[in-house]
């Protein structure tokens, strides 16, 4: 009876296994998190560069002061707040550097963040490493004209490859060290 018991209940999550696409990996399930008030959610759109994959979360234009713990700054036209997911799929550490990244305006002027309201929002400065399948969000803030709008997020980053058959070879990372992101 008992082994009846154990070879039916194998074959019950074989079946169940098989029409469930067994194939797929297991997932985390993380909770949904609420958009910050004033911010637009944006879909889940993954843009590859290296072997580093970057999401924008949200955006949030027309801020006209930054506020932090220590202190506050007017713009003099308009911060833009965008939110940043990094995702490391490689086995080796790659950096990031926060001040290289730019904001395209739809006149195709680029900005870079904006130095004050990155301190004053104590949001991250410096290169930053991601560690193997490291995922971190972060935000950039930036100062542009007032009536600008916003076309695109350009990153700038580590295009090298970890794959142990590119570093043997000696292989060149990719040329291509920016990706234009839509906003």
């Amino acid at each position: 009876m008992r082994r009846a018991l154990i070879a039916g209940l194998s074959l019950l999550t074989a079946a169940t296994a098989a029409c469930s696409g067994g194939d797929e990996p297991p997932r985390y399930d993380t909770p949904a998190r609420t958009a910050r008030p004033s911010e637009t959610p944006l879909p889940y759109r993954e843009t590859r560069l290296g072997e580093l994959a970057y999401t924008v979360m949200a955006v949030r234009t027309g801020i006209k002061e930054v506020i932090g713990s220590h202190g506050s700054i007017p713009a003099e036209g308009q911060y833009v707040r965008v939110r940043l997911l990094i995702d490391n799929r490689g086995r080796d550490r790659h950096q990031f550097v926060p001040s290289r990244q730019t904001l395209v305006t739809a006149d195709g002027r680029a900005h870079r963040p904006d130095h004050d309201a990155m301190s004053v929002s104590r949001s991250v400065t410096g290169t930053q490493t991601l560690a193997r399948e490291e995922r971190r969000e972060l935000d950039l803030w930036f100062e542009i004209p007032a009536a600008a709008t916003v076309r695109a997020l350009r990153i700038t980053g580590d295009t090298t490859s970890s794959a142990l058959g590119d570093q043997v070879s000696g292989a060149p990372a990719d040329t291509a060290r920016t990706v234009d992101i839509p906003l």
